[in-house]
């Protein structure tokens, strides 16, 4: 083998390499644009609220937060997704107990008071994100029969910090957590001029 020819084989080795980073390059340029504007997202029909979204999230208060659904929401005086109905009963007979181990489900009275009849109030029950922590023991109490499924899981776009590869979606065992364009979000164009 002579000095000119391995010169040219390294020579052409070399091209090869640099051409292979570049097209390399050039897919993660274009894959990074057309997922630019996708973001993780629970799909409610696939997810059975295991509380792994809670426990394996990359931040210490998970991105993935309870979400009340107002339009199917019955607005009850016994939400079996706030309240324990499980739970010792207080003198009027309503539990004492709530579902959520942090105290994110809150409510208000919806209209007028009835002081003497408390099932003729309505509530509307509303999640404080900074309590949340997604365990989803809401979500699991809120599905029918004794709630109407008004409560979901949801990655909060402003909390979650858009992992390379997301570590919820990784150990999900339903699959629920999925990548989905932005509703209403047009994708980018590739083209370039």
């Amino acid at each position: 083998m002579t000095e000119k020819s391995t010169r040219r084989r390294f020579i052409e080795g070399s091209c090869r390499l640099l051409g292979l980073v570049t097209l390399g390059g050039a897919a993660g340029v274009l894959t990074e644009r057309t997922s630019a504007n996708a973001v993780y997202q629970v799909d409610p029909n696939k997810c059975k609220s295991c509380d792994l979204c809670r426990t394996s999230c990359v931040l210490s208060l998970s991105a993935v937060k309870a979400v009340n659904d107002f339009e199917k929401c019955g607005y009850c005086m016994l939400c079996p997704a706030y309240m324990d109905v499980t739970s010792k009963p207080d003198e009027k007979g309503i539990p004492m107990g709530k579902v959520c181990p942090q105290d994110a489900l809150k409510r208000r009275v919806v209209g007028r008071v009835d002081p003497d009849d408390p099932n003729n109030n309505y509530y509307e029950y509303i999640v404080d994100e900074t309590r949340c922590d997604g365990c989803g023991k809401c979500v699991k109490a809120c599905l029918p029969p004794a709630g109407n499924g008004s409560l979901r899981l949801e990655i909060r776009y402003n909390r979650c910090v858009e992992c390379n590869e997301c570590a919820i979606r990784i150990v999900c065992p339903d699959n629920a957590i999925v990548r989905l364009p932005v509703p209403g979000v047009a994708p980018p164009s590739t083209h370039t001029s």
